[in-house]
């Protein structure tokens, strides 16, 4: 397979990467508030949803990469 000397980083892919990033740090901050409330529910519902917008990401970057080649 040959590889294009096309950039990854375009400005789709950063516009993803921050708003990633930036709902990631929101749902931090809204974790360490619900746990200093001490509602361990939403402690766990609030992680969940972090780490599938973490996958979200991940699969974004993968899909990025593999339509380069």
């Amino acid at each position: 397979m040959e590889k294009t000397n096309e950039t990854l980083f375009t400005s789709q892919f950063i516009a993803v990467l921050i708003t990633g990033f930036a709902i990631c740090a929101f749902l931090f901050y809204e974790m360490m508030k619900f746990a200093d409330e001490g509602s361990l529910v939403l402690v766990i519902l609030t992680s969940m949803s972090i780490s599938i917008v973490a996958i979200i990401i991940l699969k974004f970057v993968k899909h990025q990469q593999i339509k380069r080649i």
